[in-house]
């Protein structure tokens, strides 16, 4: 047992180079891949489009794309944090006929009806909502409370937030997805991956 947790922590070490920064030489001789105007050239992969989906679009779909990119982006955001803190904090649980708040895909079954078309005309009421907003003529993508009246991408601040949101969004829509699969797969919504060498 011991051998094998030494083994797994030689093979996490060895795998960390990994995550290190890439050299500056290496980052200044990367192909140069963005869509003027849009925000979005994150270390260390730059303008990050591996599939091409960029090629040959206008800078209107590209926003498009954009836009549903941070929205999606949020809702994983949300949906990660919920999914970490539902198995601990769940003063509603009991209230709508749930027995495993513990297990979200479980409460999802579980879920009355009602409840369901609740969720559904709350998710309908965003979505006209967001319509609504994008009726604005300062709308930019994705800025649905009017920030961009306030500063623009001028500011350094401004757009380092912006790129994080990118950055924390996209961690956040594999981060959900990882929680679906494993639930899915082994029906557990905890650590499968740590914990086991913890004990």
């Amino acid at each position: 047992m011991v051998a094998m947790k030494l083994g797994l922590a030689l093979a996490f070490a060895a795998s960390a180079a990994a995550f290190t920064a890439p050299s500056r030489q290496s980052i200044r001789n990367a192909p140069v891949m963005r869509v003027e105007g849009l925000i979005g050239d994150l270390p260390p992969f730059g303008y990050f489009d591996p599939l091409g989906f960029s090629k040959g679009k206008t800078i209107d779909q590209m926003v498009s794309y954009r836009e549903a990119e941070l929205k999606h982006g949020r809702a994983a955001m949300a949906a990660t944090l919920g999914w970490i803190v539902q198995p601990y904090f769940h003063p509603l649980a009991k209230d709508c006929h749930i027995s495993h708040p513990e297990d979200p895909i479980q409460s999802l079954y579980e879920l009355a009806p009602a409840g369901k078309l609740q969720i559904f005309i709350f998710i309908g009421f965003l979505e006209f909502l967001g319509l609504k907003i994008k009726e604005r003529d300062d709308y930019a993508a994705g800025d649905l409370l009017g920030a961009s009246k306030l500063v623009d991408n001028t500011d350094a601040g401004w757009v380092d937030y912006q790129q994080k949101e990118l950055s924390n969004g996209r961690l956040a829509m594999f981060a959900i997805m990882g929680f679906w699969i494993q639930d899915l797969l082994f029906h557990k919504t905890g650590d499968l991956l740590f914990a086991p060498m913890m004990k």
